[in-house]
Formats: structure tokens, sequence, C-alpha cells
């Protein structure tokens, strides 16, 4: 993975930025007043900051959901090796909708699960974040749920460079060949497919990119 530029970058930015701008993957505690939240960044890419949970003395907000869109106020006193202090945030959007079907909101979680093992050290977070929105904005047309994941692993990996048309998809046997480019090439709204089948396909694509790649899905 192309990520040493993007470390430089990141390090340069880190002492003057304040702001936290993304997509939530993740709510985890830490203590009993924090929860640890990591945000996928337009521009830092996979950042963690905390979030203080209201108290009975208190009027704070309550943190973020998951899979919100936000925007982030951190704390200026914060070091380069301290996860941030957010000391202000506004939900720009709420995708609490996909956890109304449980098939969508573990497609969307297994989407969350691959930009947190990832999303650390990418060259150009802002194309991903674009993808990441696309995708979460597309379960609510999807015939098919798997289709939005196996579209967003497959544009991630063809937007990192890597061979996945030419490797990947001209590699898979001819069944499952043509069931992927037609899924591929439709809008989700008109992706039909049966389970077995774009599981099978989903299956293969992971393998490929665990094996030939230094991408990861579980």
């Amino acid at each position: 993975m192309r990520w040493f530029p993007q470390f430089l970058k990141t390090f340069a930015v880190l002492a003057d930025t304040n702001e936290l701008s993304g997509i939530v993957l993740s709510r985890d505690p830490a203590g009993e007043r924090f929860l640890r939240i990591r945000i996928f960044d337009q521009v830092l890419g996979l950042k963690a900051a905390l979030f203080s949970l209201p108290g009975k003395s208190t009027q704070k907000s309550i943190p973020p959901d998951l899979f919100d869109d936000v925007n982030c106020l951190l704390n200026p006193n914060h070091t380069q090796l301290s996860i941030p202090f957010v000391t202000d945030f506004q939900r720009v959007f709420s995708y609490r909708a996909l956890a109304i079907d449980p098939l969508i909101f573990l497609t969307a979680s297994q989407i969350a699960r691959f930009y947190l093992i990832n999303g650390d050290h990418l060259l150009e977070p802002a194309p991903r974040l674009k993808l990441l929105r696309s995708s979460l904005d597309s379960f609510q047309r999807a015939q098919v749920p798997q289709v939005v994941l196996l579209k967003l692993l497959y544009c991630f990996a063809r937007d990192e460079g890597l061979p996945v048309r030419e490797s990947w998809l001209a590699g898979l046997p001819r069944r499952l060949s043509l069931h992927a480019q037609e899924v591929l090439g439709l809008p989700v709204d008109r992706a039909m497919i049966e389970l077995s089948v774009i599981n099978e396909i989903l299956e293969s694509l992971r393998n490929w990119m665990n094996s030939e790649t230094e991408l990861r899905v579980e």
C-alpha cells in the first residue's frame, strides 16, 4: 500500500488541525466517562477521538452513533501522540436507518470493519470517504445489500491501483465472472443476484485481496 507519502503529509498536518470530518466507524468505552470513537476523516484517514458521556449534572450532547457523518472540533492542546478530546461536534447526517434491516446493518458493519483495518495509511483519504458515503447511501436503494459491499471492495482495490479487473475478475470461473460483471456494471437498484452466488463472488474477492494485495478483508 502506498502509505509513506500520506504518513509524511499527516505528520505535517496533525499539529495544525483541530477538526475531524467524516464517518463514525466504531464506538468503544474509554473509562467511565468517555467513548473512544474512530472516524474516517477526509484528510487524515482513520483517526480516534474521545467524546465525553453526558452525566446527570452536565448538558453535554449524546456522542454520535455508528455511521453518523460528523464535524468535530478538537481540544487544541492535544499532542501528536495523544488521542484528542472533542470539545464540540455537529451531526451532519445520520445513517441510523441502516439498523432497521439486520442484513443491511451486518453488511454495512463489514464495510466499517474493512475501513478500520485498512484506513490508517491511505495516500488519498478524501476519495475513499466519498466511496464510503456513496456506499452507505446505496443501501436504501439496493435490492441485495451484498452488492454494495462487492462494489465497494472492487472500487477500493481499483482506485488503489491494484489489478482487480485484470487479475481477480479475469480469473473467475465463467459462471461467476458473468454474474460479477453484470452486478458491477448495474446500479444497485437493478442488480439482482442469488445470495449464494453473490456470497461466492465475495468470498473469491476476499481471498484474492488477502493473498495478492496488502489490503485485508475479514
